[in-house]
């Protein structure tokens, strides 16, 4: 589901990806310190300003058309169906991909209601098998910093916490606060397998746990550095890698119950999964991506120390729906590849420089003109932040010029 992401990953070298720093707050190095070949962009303010705006921008656009995609224009209002004409979104559904997920009829790319159970358990196994093997222990097993995911804002952990949420909300029947557990997956397999059932349960606390344990050591870059730099291994991130690894084994034994459950529950599980978690997590993302692009333009139109700590905020805010839907990164969302739009990594510090040094029209461009790789969560999160915190205006901005480091 990550192959862009995957490919980019596997093709870091030198001076083709951002560098990075200590996650210690006082760290001199900035973004771009602590690994070989980063490289220090220098940027007039209007140009930056300009990518800034623009790179929210095409992420709102990125959230609501995931949101549309699943809703369907005949469950829009008239606002938001008038959007979807100016956008317009291509394979658009009049009912919508929920309906499609829902209705599940035979002939379709989902023909009854336990292929649905299938592709749910597949896109979960997925992001835990992501989390542990390609997020965490390939970073830290290789001693590889640059492979460290959300580093110029320390929100690695909280990412992956997030991730194994999205398969909690995914289980469980929706999120805590609008979940029904009795229409749920984990009520389904219950019904036939409980002991199963109550593992995968289990496993995904643990998983929880497992993360908190890490997290209360300090970040994961700090982690990859000291195993780096001074071969000290974090017990906590390598039982982080074992527990989550063993919920995506569990995950994958729900296959065997699936065959035990009738089309009448199962029936009832999807319309649980679509109404309850799906379209309510993309709502949230959509809603969220609209206040970040309100926070990032008062922030670019008026570059207080305020306007810039709320719009790093808000992207705090905007990442946690994204992260808490990768457990169905399944349907729009791959066949238009959002996924890598909005989360592509590592970043191309060549592509951003010529960005921010070009000459651009920002009040006309839409972003169409840029690659993936300097666009979505990652690229606005290394504009806005630096060693975990928003960027200092006062240092950051100088002469109208600012300096990326």
């Amino acid at each position: 589901m990550r192959t862009l992401k995957n490919l980019l990953l596997a093709s870091v070298v030198g001076g083709a990806t951002l560098g990075m720093s200590s996650c210690s707050e006082n760290s001199e190095n900035g973004n771009g310190g602590g690994g070989a070949g980063s490289q220090t962009i220098e940027a007039t303010w209007s140009n930056y300003a300009g990518y800034t705006r623009v790179v929210s921008e095409v992420l709102e656009r990125d959230a609501f058309s995931i949101y549309a995609l699943w809703k369907g224009t005949n469950n829009l209002p008239a606002d938001e169906v008038g959007r979807v004409e100016e956008l317009e979104i291509p394979a658009m559904l009049a009912d919508g991909y929920g309906n499609l997920f829902k209705k599940h009829q035979a002939g379709s790319t989902y023909p009854s209601a336990k292929v649905c159970l299938q592709t749910i358990i597949a896109a979960s196994v997925d992001i835990a098998t992501e989390v542990s093997e390609q997020k965490i222990a390939a970073p830290y097993n290789e001693k590889n910093v640059y492979g460290v995911e959300s580093w110029y804002s320390f929100n690695s952990y909280t990412d992956y916490d997030d991730n194994i949420e999205s398969i909690e909300n995914a289980y469980l029947g929706g999120p805590e606060d609008n979940r029904d557990e009795a229409t749920s997956l984990y009520a389904a397999v219950k019904a036939v397998n409980a002991s199963l059932a109550e593992q995968v349960k289990s496993d995904i606390e643990a998983s929880h746990q497992a993360l908190k344990a890490a997290k209360e050591q300090g970040c994961f870059r700090d982690a990859v550095l000291a195993y780096a730099n001074n071969n000290i291994k974090s017990p906590q991130v390598e039982q982080a890698i074992t527990t989550i690894g063993t919920l995506s084994q569990s995950l994958d034994q729900l296959n065997g119950a699936v065959e035990a459950i009738s089309e009448t529950v199962a029936d009832q599980v999807v319309t649980n999964y679509v109404d309850r978690t799906v379209i309510p997590t993309y709502t949230n993302l959509k809603n969220e991506a609209g206040k970040l692009v309100e926070a990032v333009s008062k922030y670019t139109q008026n570059p207080t120390q305020e306007n810039l700590d709320a719009a790093c905020q808000q992207w705090k805010q905007t990442r946690i729906p994204w992260e808490r839907s990768e457990a169905f990164l399944f349907g729009p969302v791959a066949d238009q590849q959002f996924d890598p739009h909005l989360d592509s990594w590592p970043l191309s510090q060549l592509n951003i420089k010529s960005i921010l040094r070009g000459n651009f029209d920002w009040a006309n461009e839409d972003g169409s003109s840029m690659g993936a790789n300097t666009l979505g969560f990652h690229t606005l999160e290394l504009l806005l932040f630096e060693n975990g915190n928003p960027r200092q205006v006062k240092t950051f901005i100088k002469d109208g010029m600012v300096t990326i480091q």
